[in-house]
Parts: structure tokens; C-alpha cells; sequence
């Protein structure tokens, strides 16, 4: 190998080592990721994966990474039992991995092997604030970019193959439901270009069988086919069009605090547009479907956390398609200008805020700079910020090595604000819910009162807080009285019971539904 050949062989490597480096120096843990926490404490002690123990609800919305994270929280716990913060090292773990995972696919098998088109794939992804923040953060972004990437690596392949293609999808969408459109219409097109579209739809099939089991499973156990946190967020009744608008000012947000990050997306549609390539453009249509369902839902309050795959899927296509060393270096040049010099760049101080008294963390629309709004108000690390600010000293002793999850019985209710620490720092014995109604699954079927995106509030019924208190119906209207009973009979009631089985059937039918519309008018009057 010559000289000039090691070079270039290194600087896959360089880049990798530079975007593992800026990860590691902004890591940083949610306050969302604790919802999921309490569900892996309590599936890991036998009271089933729901927020409340032995009460059946999904209030997380990834089943995959939440059972990722309790396998390596359990093997931790077999080789170093009284760890202190286990589930946070275990999520971190699984996080930077998949994260680095994902660079180095990226880097070895999709982009082009030259240096423009190198830099072109990582340094989008390195300069990228959202992309930064969400590679850790203990949601589940790392996962599904790690999933996004071998899927793109696998389609864009000499010849692909339906059933592993439907498989990777399959798992997206065990992750979470919404990422499945960035897969979709290249799943179409394989089915389009082949000659045998029989063969290939039951391979396909044979490849979605384990997001079918799933859904059985949760249909079964939880008693729905959702999760209810996408009861709680898209079932809210606040007007399409108020949505839609806030969902155009997450862009807007972009656009103003992570332009590096729209300027990569817009690359790819560029690079497509200049030189057309059919199969980048289905992974592209993708990108766009995905884009055009931020809108629809509001976006999110979690600035960058939505853009961050359609981010990677667009470099994916760049890095690997996009022609001419005029063309790369000009594009190179605007990434590098909008990453390194944008004062919320992964490359300046990750505690910014420290130093900077009026730096805003959130917008008038109310999308925020979550990790800087935990973690950037200190002058220390990411880590130390972390366990001081009350996760390393709880009630419960270490709850992160789950020594003292021991459930004995429901103490009290606690009506969270938001769910994440203070919730978590309760316990197994006090029953939780939240206004947002992510941990409950009445509240997620009323519309919201208030609404800032992301939080959609909702009023407790009256008698309802009673009713969780002594467990016992104290609901006053008597049409919410029986869709209560109805639920919660679901959630609560014998698991293998046939009568269960016959409700579930008949709440999803939407046989009980006039109830809850007779309530809702009587409350509007």
C-alpha cells in the first residue's frame, strides 16, 4: 500500500474517532428517558413492563430499545450487582455504540471511499446539534439511526433482499412506529422492480412476523395495538391546522439554531435533483414523507430530536452519489461554515448556558434545547452535572442497580406535572399518573384543556382521583363511569380471562366510544 493509499485508508477512522469524540464530550441522559427507566425496574422485578406495577399500560414508546436496555441492565446486574447507576451506564452503553456503529457504517459501506465524499458523510452528523444530542440522550434515536443505516447499506447493495429488508423495517418499527415511512417506499420499490412480486410479498411477510408478534402480544397484554403515549399526543383534540403550523415553526427552529442540520437534508434533494438515482430517490421520498409527517403532528419539543434519521438518511445518499469535486467542496464548505460557527455547534462548550447568562434554551413555540436546559446550567461535565443534580443519592436507595425496587402494596397516588425523575424518585409504591396522560390511559382518551407541543394537558374528571385512590368507582358521570370500568377491567382485570379478551374486542371495535362522546358533550356545555 503506498503512501498516499494509508492516508486515505485513515481517514474513515479520523472522522469516526471526531465524531465519537464530540458525542462523548455532549452525552447526556433525558428527563423522557426516566419514563422508560421506571417501566425497566419494574419488568426486571416481575411486575410487568407497565409504568405502575401489575397495571397494563405502555407509557413508553419503544419496545425494542426499552428491551435492549433491560437485557444489558440485567447482565450488568449479574456481573457488578451493586453498581450505582447501573441503568444509566447500561443505556449509555447502548447508546454510544449504536451511535459509533452507525458512523462507521456509514463511512465503510454506503459513502464513496474518497475524502470529499467522507467529510461529506460525517461531518453533516458531527456539526449537526440535533443529530449530537440525540445520538446519547437514553432515547431512541441511536437504535433507529443504527437500523436506518444497515437498512439504506442493505438496499443500496448489489441486489437486495426482501426479507431482510422487511426484517430491518420490522424492527424500526418495534422501536418506533412513526420511522417505518423513511423505509416504506423503498420497500415499495423493491416490490415494484421484482419479477416475482408473489415470492417477494411472503418474503416480506416472513420478515414483518416479528412486528406482528408484537402486536399481538400487545394487543393481548396491554390491550391495544399503540402504545399509549400515541393516544396521549395525537389523540389531544387541538385543531389540525394549529398543529400543522407549530410543526412549519419546528423547522423554523431548525432553520435558526441547527441550520447545518436543514442544509444537509436539502443537500440530498439537491445532489438527486442535479444527477437523478432511483434507488436514493425512494430512500429520499422516504425522507420527505417522514418531513412531511413532523408537520402534520406539531413537530415536537425536543428541538432537532425528529430530523435527526432524516439527517442521516440524507447524508447517506449524499456521501454516496453526489458528483464533482466543485460540487462536494462548495457543499463542503457550507456544512462546515453553518456547523462550526454556529454558537450552538457540538464543537463549542457543551455547559454553554454557564457562560452565557441570556443564551436561550427554549422559543416562543416552545421548543427547547432539552439538553442544555438539564445539563448546560453548570460549569462541569456533562456526567457530573447528571449524578449530582439527584441521581445518585434517592429515597430508594440506588435505583439504578434496582436493589430496592420492592413493591408492597400502593401507598399513594401522585399526579406528576411531567413524568421522568420526580416520578421515578417515588418508587414502585406510589401509583403515578400524569396530566400529559402518558402513564394513563382514561386521560389519553379525553382532549386537552392546555396545550404546548409535546405536553398536551388534560383536566382530571371528577371523582377520578378518588376512584385511584380507594379503587373504587367514584367517577360522578355515569356514561365516563362505565367506559372507566370498560378500561380499566382491560388493564387491570385476569389477563387470560375470556371476558377480557371479548372487551378488548369490543373497546378497539369502538363499541364504547358513545360513552365517552356523551361525556365529552355534558362537559362542553
Amino acid at each position: 500500500m503506498t503512501d498516499a493509499r494509508k492516508e486515505t485508508a485513515i481517514i474513515p477512522y479520523a472522522l469516526l474517532a471526531l465524531y465519537a469524540l464530540l458525542i462523548l464530550r455532549n452525552a447526556w441522559i433525558s428527563d423522557d428517558a426516566i419514563i422508560t427507566f421506571r417501566a425497566v425496574e419494574n419488568f426486571l422485578s416481575g411486575y410487568g413492563p407497565g409504568y405502575n406495577p401489575f397495571v397494563r399500560v405502555q407509557a413508553f414508546t419503544h419496545p425494542l430499545w426499552m428491551s435492549l436496555i433491560a437485557l444489558v441492565y440485567f447482565i450488568g446486574g449479574l456481573f457488578l450487582p451493586s453498581l450505582p447507576n447501573a441503568l444509566f451506564y447500561a443505556t449509555f452503553f447502548l447508546s454510544i455504540a449504536f451511535s459509533i456503529l452507525t458512523v462507521f457504517i456509514l463511512l465503510t459501506r454506503v459513502s464513496r471511499s474518497d475524502v470529499l465524499s467522507l467529510s461529506l458523510a460525517a461531518l453533516p452528523l458531527s456539526l449537526s446539534n440535533g443529530f449530537i444530542d440525540f445520538s446519547t440522550s437514553g432515547l431512541e434515536n441511536p437504535l433507529t439511526h443504527f437500523l436506518l443505516i444497515v437498512f439504506i447499506a442493505s438496499f443500496l447493495s448489489g441486489k437486495s433482499n426482501p426479507a431482510r429488508l422487511a426484517l430491518i423495517s420490522s424492527l424500526i418499527l418495534l422501536n418506533r412506529m412513526d420511522a417505518f415511512l423513511m423505509t416504506a417506499p423503498a420497500l415499495l420499490y423493491v416490490l415494484w422492480a421484482s419479477n416475482e412480486r408473489k415470492k417477494t410479498l411472503g418474503q416480506m411477510f416472513a420478515g414483518f412476523l416479528p412486528f406482528l408478534a408484537w402486536e399481538i402480544f400487545s394487543l393481548f397484554y396491554f390491550g391495544f395495538l399503540f402504545p399509549n403515549t400515541a393516544y396521549a399526543k395525537l389523540n389531544t383534540g387541538v385543531p389540525h391546522s394549529a398543529l400543522i403550523l407549530q410543526g412549519l415553526d419546528y423547522f423554523l427552529n431548525a432553520l435558526n439554531w441547527d441550520a447545518v442540520t436543514l442544509f444537509g437534508i436539502l443537500l440530498a434533494g439537491l445532489s438527486l435533483y442535479a444527477s437523478p438515482d432511483r434507488k436514493r430517490l425512494f430512500l429520499f421520498i422516504g425522507v420527505a414523507l417522514y418531513l412531511l409527517y413532523i408537520v402534520w403532528i406539531g413537530g415536537d419539543f425536543f428541538a432537532g430530536r425528529f430530523l435527526s434519521a432524516p439527517l442521516l438518511a440524507s447524508t447517506a445518499i449524499v456521501s454516496g452519489h453526489l458528483e464533482g469535486r466543485q460540487a462536494q467542496g462548495v457543499a463542503l464548505t457550507v456544512v462546515v461554515l453553518f456547523g462550526a460557527f454556529s454558537i450552538r455547534s457540538p464543537l463549542w462548550s457543551s455547559n454553554m448556558v454557564a457562560y452565557l447568562p441570556a443564551y436561550p434554551i427554549s422559543d416562543r413555540n416552545a421548543i427547547s434545547d432539552q439538553r442544555l436546559e438539564y445539563f448546560g446550567n453548570e460549569r462541569k461535565g456533562q456526567f457530573n452535572s447528571f449524578v449530582e443534580n439527584g441521581f445518585r443519592e434517592f429515597e430508594w436507595g440506588s435505583p439504578f442497580a434496582g436493589n430496592q425496587w420492592r413493591f408492597t402494596g400502593f401507598e399513594e397516588v401522585y399526579v406528576a406535572e411531567a413524568l421522568g425523575k420526580p416520578a421515578y424518585k417515588k418508587g414502585p409504591n406510589t401509583y403515578v399518573i400524569d396530566y400529559y396522560a402518558l402513564s394513563d390511559p382514561l386521560l389519553a382518551r379525553l382532549p386537552a384543556t392546555e396545550w404546548e407541543i409535546g405536553h398536551f394537558r388534560r383536566d382530571l374528571p371528577e371523582g377520578y382521583l378518588e376512584t385511584l385512590q380507594t379503587g373504587e368507582n367514584k367517577i360522578t358521570d355515569p356514561n365516563l363511569s362505565r367506559y372507566y370500568d370498560k378500561l380499566n377491567y382491560i388493564i387491570s382485570g385476569p389477563l387470560w380471562n375470556w371476558d377480557r379478551i371479548v372487551e378488548i374486542w369490543r373497546f378497539n371495535a369502538g363499541q364504547y366510544d358513545p360513552l365517552l362522546e356523551k361525556y365529552l358533550e355534558s362537559v362542553s356545555h
